[in-house]
């Protein structure tokens, strides 16, 4: 089987193995060739001659990256910095809160990994408490989510962290409403954004919440290593990059003094970062569309995937279509995780499908209460041939890996 007969009229924009059915785009993303040959030019001239290329090309740079991620996502001018990926994003903001014995933070049974463990290790840090709210399976859709959440709520809450886009199940959780409902009650909002940037339409200043990280390498097609943190302006005195390096006052720069603190932070490769607005306007200019059609066509593609997948498995989807962007699951039968291996667990029909089949996927897993999920991607490079091949892969998968 020669996965590129399958493949959509994009895949040619993308490198992937030949042999390989890729339907995991969410895991890490993918980078187009023409902007990996965007970013191997940036990197040449950047080991020709380091320090004019940092000093002369990068910096000068930096301003014009931010008022592009600002565009593409809506948010008010200053408001948007650079980080590395969204759980450096995510630790950024812990680190600027004042968290006191007793306080309590909240998140939902569906929160990443890396995410909950960052709450976990600050609740324990300063004495105080995480409370971790499930999200029943399945998803009935929006004011199930808003009242398992609001359901957590206590006197004591003083930050909660709540998905855009699940990790595990792919729901997009209705976020505007829940940054509503928590102004009200003088709590601030932590969006864990990893998928948002380029599977949905952002506008994170009507969005309203006091903190937004996501991650380019994903959606958006950026090289890896690219990420935004958003800071409220009101939110914005006084926060500190998580590492310290060079100060506001030691810049003249046309910027707020929360964007020039996290403009340098000590030697990186910033290549990935200077690729971001190449990588949009290149993204863009591959459907007729734009941004728009591609958003579209992704949704439209993952819930016909989804069909094909729930017939072939005869079972009901797991939420409703509008809260899919571009990644969507089905419910699999649970099976212990101290079966798999850490930190999330390679699962066994994950590796069976990879070896036999040549398909990437995910099967994802979440603790309260306990899920076990087929996880499928749909990027342009995807078609509708590749999932119908997944489809009768999972006929012939031994009955004990479904």
């Amino acid at each position: 089987m020669k996965s590129q007969e399958l493949r959509s009229k994009f895949a040619s924009f993308w490198n992937f193995d030949p042999d390989m059915v890729f339907l995991n785009h969410g895991s890490f993303g993918a980078c187009p060739t023409e902007v990996n040959s965007y970013r191997a030019g940036l990197l040449n001239r950047l080991e020709k001659q380091p320090v004019d290329f940092i000093q002369r090309e990068y910096m000068p740079r930096i301003p014009g990256i931010l008022e592009k991620l600002e565009n593409f996502t809506g948010a008010s001018p200053g408001s948007i910095v650079l980080v590395t990926n969204t759980t450096t994003g995510i630790n950024t903001v812990l680190s600027n809160l004042s968290i006191n014995p007793g306080d309590e933070l909240l998140f939902t049974g569906q929160e990443y990994f890396s995410s909950a463990n960052i709450l976990r290790t600050n609740a324990a840090k300063y004495d105080a408490k995480y409370v971790e709210v499930p999200i029943e399976n399945p998803v009935s859709g929006p004011d199930q989510v808003i009242d398992s959440i609001m359901s957590g709520v206590t006197s004591r809450t003083v930050l909660v962290l709540i998905d855009h886009i699940s990790s595990p199940t792919g729901i997009i959780f209705p976020v505007k409403e829940l940054v509503r409902r928590f102004d009200q009650l003088g709590i601030d909002v932590l969006v864990d954004g990893a998928h948002g940037p380029g599977m949905i339409p952002l506008n994170l200043e009507e969005l309203g919440a006091a903190y937004y990280t996501g991650n380019c390498h994903k959606w958006l097609c950026a090289p890896k290593t690219s990420a935004l943190l958003y800071v409220r302006p009101d939110k914005q005195k006084n926060f500190r990059p998580a590492l310290i390096s060079h100060v506001a006052s030691e810049f003249d720069i046309e910027m707020s003094d929360f964007q020039i603190e996290f403009f340098w932070n000590g030697t990186i490769d910033p290549t990935p970062r200077m690729s971001i607005p190449f990588t949009i306007d290149f993204m863009e200019s591959l459907h007729p569309d734009g941004w728009t059609g591609i958003m579209n066509e992704n949704h439209e593609k993952v819930v016909r995937a989804e069909g094909f997948i729930c017939k072939q498995l005869g079972i009901e989807p797991y939420c409703p279509e509008s809260m899919i962007g571009s990644m969507a699951v089905v419910s699999l039968p649970w099976k212990p995780l101290s079966d798999l291996l850490p930190p999330e667990g390679i699962d066994p029909l994950q590796n069976w499908l990879l070896r036999k089949k040549q398909i990437e996927i995910s099967v994802t897993f979440t603790s309260i209460p306990q899920g076990r999920f087929l996880r499928f991607s749909a990027q342009l490079y995807n078609s509708d041939e590749e999932f119908e091949y997944l489809c009768r892969s999972l006929a012939e998968a031994p009955v004990n890996l479904l």
